[in-house]
């Protein structure tokens, strides 16, 4: 919907509200005055990039950019509030003020209905204007270099072969899992031999937050693991056997650019639980070094405001391991490294297409629910962050044991715990809904599996009567 259907469509109020926060010089009481004067002030160019630079709050320039970096031409009363809450931090109660404030300026249009509920529109051609004129402001805040350094990586479509090469392994071979459903390690040796892009096996330390079999592969291998689990088209079976299912085939038949399109999207939405603000990151990381090669160091400073610290992974760690590497092995991104050994990057051509072009068809995005504080392992230990242990570990305390208490608390469920908590009053079904609940039902089913034993053993009858 372009400015002129949006005034159009807009009662005089809104207009004249319009008319008084600019002080433009037209009739106050004539809708056609109004519409007139509103389209030559932000038809111009000049108008608007000086209306962006004058913005003083950093609230409602952080909510501004959230709403021009979206893909999205009409949003919800709910979708604003989102963006307003992100954007204010902890002064909650005032999202309502900054959409009044969105309205009142011009860039956002309150329309009547869409699908049964209020429609908030932004004009697409003020939207193309505000891209441009911000793709040039995060270009400049960024160094680059005049050529293309002498090596650099380009995976392409390297993720989406090496997917359909380990479901081709799959089905070609007995493929063994263990209890805890992970693949033995000399046929995961293996599989990692015969990928096109090379890993090495995880050797431990504190891996989780970034996909259900982190803790277990490597970073590329895990995630395309997860997807093709999360889709249904590997399943672990019982059996102890690791096996593809009917739905392959569907999904084979998808072009590549779709397998790969699949891949991004799943990313995105699993990343964006351990990095909340990751879609706001990654359309500032695209528009900043879609054009020339630039240095890594400068696009942390960029990314800095909106990329934190993730337990165990630092701030610089979550954007070159968790954003800048991921997009890598998605093909997203180009990497490389000057004679003088500092890292550049710039967006690949399939970056371009999928990130800032609108002909891909991305699926739609849905808000995942806020991080949950509890971590559960494969090998039976509880992560919980210190901040959190006042809610919980009274809870915890009655069917696990504390082995560790600094900045992250660790528990861990053995036999004797388990007994201990039914002792107290705890059951089978109140020890698994609450580990469900506080780890965002991301309870492993060996865990789960041993409990249901653990449970049975102690109190001498089955669970499911």
């Amino acid at each position: 919907m372009r400015l002129s259907e949006c005034l159009n469509s807009s009662d005089i109020d809104a207009l004249r509200k319009i008319a008084e926060r600019y002080d433009f010089d037209c009739h106050r009481s004539s809708k056609n005055s109004l519409m007139q004067t509103i389209m030559a002030h932000f038809n111009n160019r000049k108008f608007i990039q000086d209306r962006l630079l004058s913005l003083e709050s950093k609230e409602y320039r952080d909510a501004l950019m959230q709403i021009v970096m979206d893909k999205r031409q009409c949003f919800s009363r709910e979708d604003l509030s989102a963006i307003a809450k992100r954007a204010i931090g902890n002064q909650s109660g005032q999202e309502t003020q900054l959409i009044t404030n969105l309205l009142r300026d011009g860039w956002v249009y309150r329309l009547g209905s869409h699908g049964g509920k209020t429609a908030y529109f932004v004009p697409e051609d003020v939207m193309k204007t505000m891209k441009e004129f911000l793709a040039v402001q995060l270009q400049s805040q960024v160094e680059t270099i005049s050529g293309p350094p002498l090596v650099y990586r380009d995976d392409q479509f390297a993720i989406v072969r090496d997917a359909v090469q380990f479901i081709s392994f799959v089905k070609n071979h007995d493929v063994k899992i263990t209890q805890n459903g992970v693949i033995f390690k000399r046929q995961l040796l293996q599989l990692l031999d015969s990928f096109e892009i090379k890993e090495e096996p995880v050797t431990g330390g504190w891996r989780f937050g970034y996909g259900r079999r982190f803790f277990d592969y490597p970073d590329r291998f895990a995630l395309f693991y997860d997807c093709l689990y999360s889709r249904g088209i590997i399943e672990e079976q019982e059996a102890g056997i690791l096996a593809v299912t009917d739905k392959t085939e569907e999904w084979l038949e998808k072009p590549d650019k779709n397998k790969l399109l699949d891949l991004v999207n799943f990313w995105r939405l699993l990343y964006r639980r351990p990095i909340p603000r990751l879609s706001f990151a990654l359309n500032t990381m695209a528009r900043a070094v879609c054009k020339k090669w630039t240095l890594v160091e400068s696009v942390n400073q960029l990314l800095s405001p909106y990329v934190g610290d993730y337990y165990y992974d630092n701030q610089v760690q979550v954007m070159e391991k968790r954003i800048y590497q991921m997009m890598v092995n998605l093909g997203l991104l180009c990497y490389g490294k000057l004679v003088d050994g500092r890292a550049v990057m710039r967006l690949s051509d399939l970056g371009r297409e999928l990130l800032l072009e609108e002909t891909a068809d991305e699926a739609k995005e849905t808000l995942l629910p806020e991080t949950t504080p509890l971590i559960i392992q494969p090998n039976f230990d509880l992560l919980l962050p210190a901040a959190e242990a006042g809610r919980l570990d009274w809870e915890l305390s009655q069917f696990t044991d504390l082995i560790r208490a600094d900045m992250m608390r660790v528990y861990r469920i053995t036999k004797s715990s388990i007994s201990r908590g039914l002792q107290k009053g705890w059951s089978y079904q109140r020890i698994i809904g609450f580990l469900d609940q506080h780890s965002g039902s991301l309870l492993p089913v060996n865990v789960k599996r041993m409990i249901e034993r653990w449970c049975q053993n102690a109190s001498g009858i089955l669970l499911n009567r």
